[in-house]
């Protein structure tokens, strides 16, 4: 009975310590996320990698949307001509809603002059503060999660005009990777 209890306890402590996986995040990922994503392209999106067919759906505004890579920890879609969007799962060293995972989001948005957006959430997918996990600058940038490893690249351009059109030049680029240290990007 005692040996039976002890196997129990240890298949319990394993089962819980269990990493979440990419395709799980991405099956849970809420409608306020990319709104014209449905649950079936979700769900068809992952069938498809997971059968190696391309993975590509028509999504709610009759464009089209393909999931490029997906691995345990990562994944990478183009939402449309313009938009992409990378996830990555990181590993923290304090827990965030009793989990010891959280998710990095970053979203490219535009064709030639790209900007991103970076953020954090539970595995619950609550929002948290970008503020605890990364300094970004305050200048437009683009924004690239490793497929590989918890790094980022960030490159800021300067352009010599700054009006929101598709001709800007650029002038200069500078770019930066940043580790995770199970805190935040350094």
């Amino acid at each position: 009975m005692r040996v039976t209890l002890i196997i129990v306890s240890l298949f319990i402590a394993l089962g819980s310590s269990a990493q979440t996986k990419m395709s799980q995040v991405l099956k849970l990922m809420p409608d306020t996320i990319v709104p014209y994503l449905s649950e079936n392209n979700k769900l068809d999106l992952i069938d498809f990698m997971d059968s190696n067919m391309k993975a590509e759906v028509r999504n709610q505004f009759e464009g089209k949307t393909e999931l490029t890579l997906l691995t345990d920890d990562f994944a990478s879609l183009t939402l449309n001509e313009a938009t992409q969007l990378d996830m990555r799962l990181l590993t923290v060293s304090e827990p965030v809603d009793s989990a010891s995972q959280i998710i990095c989001l970053v979203s490219t948005y535009g064709s030639d002059a790209r900007d991103s957006e970076i953020d954090f959430y539970s595995l619950k997918w609550r929002k948290l503060d970008a503020t605890k996990y990364i300094q970004h600058p305050a200048q437009m940038f683009t924004a690239q999660l490793d497929s590989q490893q918890a790094q980022m690249v960030l490159t800021i351009s300067n352009f010599t005009e700054r009006p929101a059109n598709e001709e800007q030049k650029e002038t200069e680029k500078m770019s930066f990777s940043l580790n995770w240290d199970g805190k935040r990007f350094k």
